[in-house]
């Protein structure tokens, strides 16, 4: 039997990384227009394409999860966002930055819903599972608030790679405790996925990402 408080925290440490992720570079970006000679429009790239990988993915993954296997998806989500920090702390151009980005934001989508799924399928008492969604919430909200000072204090005493090299060992922590204490659970009944829905969402939401960030140097 497996001790709920441990799955609890197993479950919990991935909604924080991948919530810290989300705002921990925004304290970087001074540094990288010195570093990396990066423009304005290539800093927004980087912000924005964790984000709009992660939103755009987020419920597609979060079906597949529930037909295929909760917990495989949530360690290989882990290992998309540990792999793809350590590749952006090794960057040396925007381009390639943004890139390790998006490839974040595919992780943090394949993590995110599989930590509640877990939560709800684990904690089946009312009460317990009450108690659990609002210790996710609360992480969740937790990580937004100290993602900047993180990425300050590490800005601080390192240098802008720190901020995604340090994500490796917390993601590493993580898979270690699911793997070890998270049970697995799917949903074979679940509803198959939507794939000219995505397709369609994904391209709309891209386009209009796009056009924000574009339009002064190409014009509306």
């Amino acid at each position: 039997m497996r001790s709920k408080p441990l799955i609890l925290v197993a479950l919990l440490l991935p909604a924080f990384l991948v919530n810290l992720d989300t705002m921990l570079v925004n304290v970087a970006l001074p540094v990288m227009v010195r570093e990396l000679h990066a423009t304005t429009t290539q800093l927004q790239w980087v912000v924005d394409a964790y984000n709009l990988v992660f939103a755009a993915l987020l419920l597609a993954f979060g079906c597949l999860s529930d037909r295929f296997g909760r917990k495989g998806m949530l360690l290989a989500g882990l290992g998309v966002v540990g792999a793809a920090s350590l590749a952006g702390g090794f960057t040396t151009s925007p381009e390639q930055l943004i890139a390790a980005r998006a490839v974040m934001g595919l992780g943090a989508a394949m993590t995110f819903p599989a930590t509640l799924s877990l939560i709800t399928n684990v904690f089946t008492e009312r009460t317990e599972r009450a108690r659990a969604i609002g210790l996710w919430g609360a992480v969740s909200g937790v990580a937004i608030a100290t993602g900047p000072i993180v990425g300050g204090w590490l800005l601080e005493r390192y240098s802008w790679q720190a901020i995604f090299i340090a994500m490796v060992p917390v993601a590493a922590v993580a898979a270690i405790l699911v793997a070890l204490a998270v049970p697995t659970s799917k949903d074979p009944d679940a509803a198959p996925l939507d794939i000219p829905g995505l397709v369609l969402s994904s391209a709309a939401m891209a386009l209009l990402v796009f056009t924000i960030i574009e339009a002064p140097a190409y014009g509306w």
